[in-house]
Order: structure tokens, then sequence, then C-alpha cells
């Protein structure tokens, strides 16, 4: 379906999830939360009611929503990866097909990604290098979610930003 040229391929995450990962050519709302990603995808694809639309997801969860949604808001063709990407990972690698996903996968645990492709696709927020390691701020009282590399994660303690290793709060570095 993605070879078809009437399919978008769309990327049901937020957006510090397809920062580090996503599908080739897949439209990757920039969306902090899923409230605010339901609409800005279906602005995305305005005027496209006529193609097929694939969503996908980590898991599959939010693409049932988002399906729902985007049917309700007059796109008719709506399909979903099933299983998610976390389904497409298990199946590339057990019938050791080429993956057409680019870079890590986020996750929700304490890795905060599983790798698919071995691209990196984005960069340190720091310095600007490769990078795909999500990490949070060592400061307690930001806990900011974030893309570091080992460099600045050395050379920032941990943190995301200089007022941060310099505030008096404990690091948990």
């Amino acid at each position: 379906m993605m070879d078809d040229p009437n399919t978008l391929v769309v990327d049901m995450r937020n957006r510090y999830e397809s920062e580090v990962g996503h599908f080739e050519n897949a439209l990757c709302p920039e969306a902090e939360t899923f409230k605010e990603l339901l609409p800005l995808a279906a602005g995305m694809l305005s005027g496209q009611e006529d193609k097929k639309i694939l969503l996908y997801c980590t898991g599959g969860i939010r693409c049932e929503k988002a399906g729902a949604f985007l049917q309700k808001k007059g796109f008719p063709h709506v399909f979903q990866l099933e299983g998610g990407i976390i389904n497409y990972a298990l199946q590339v690698r057990e019938q050791q097909l080429p993956s057409r996903f680019l870079g890590k996968n986020f996750v929700f645990d304490e890795r905060l990604g599983e790798r698919i492709g071995e691209e990196i696709i984005s960069a340190c927020h720091q310095c600007g290098k490769p990078s795909d390691r999500h990490v949070n701020c060592a400061n307690q009282k930001c806990h900011e979610l974030f893309i570091q590399c080992t460099s600045c994660a050395e050379q920032y303690q941990g943190c995301c930003k200089p007022d941060c290793v310099s505030s008096n709060i404990q690091l948990i570095y």
C-alpha cells in the first residue's frame, strides 16, 4: 500500500516520537500531544479525501481513535498498520524483510527507544550532532524530555540547558 501513489502515510505519534524514527515519506504532524495531533493530521490531509490514508503508531491503539476521527471528517479510505510499529518490526526481523522504517521507535519504558533502522535521523538538541538518544533532564524540577548526545550529557551533566545545571536542585545524573 505504501508504494501506491494514491496512498498517504501518516504518523499518528507525537513530534518527539517521530523525530527519532518514522516510515519513509510519512507525513509527521508536529504535535506535542495526541489531542493536538488529530486536528493537525486532518488539516494536513484536507483536500485529499479521495486518497487512501495509511495510519501508523507505536502499537496500534492511537490509530483506532484517529481512524474513526478522520472518517468522521470525510476521509472514507482510512487504513492502519495492524499492531503498529512494534508488530511491523517483529515481522521484519522474523521474516528477514527489508525495513521501510527509518531510525528508532520511541517506546514508553526506561529504554525510550528501540532501534529498527540503522539510520540516525535526528540530532542532539544542544550541539546538533547526529543523535537519537532521548533523555529526561537531570534537573528534577525540569525533567524535560529531549535528545542529547553523550558528549553533551557529560558537558551539561545530563541537563537540557545551563540554567538547569547551575540551579541548586539535586541532579539525578
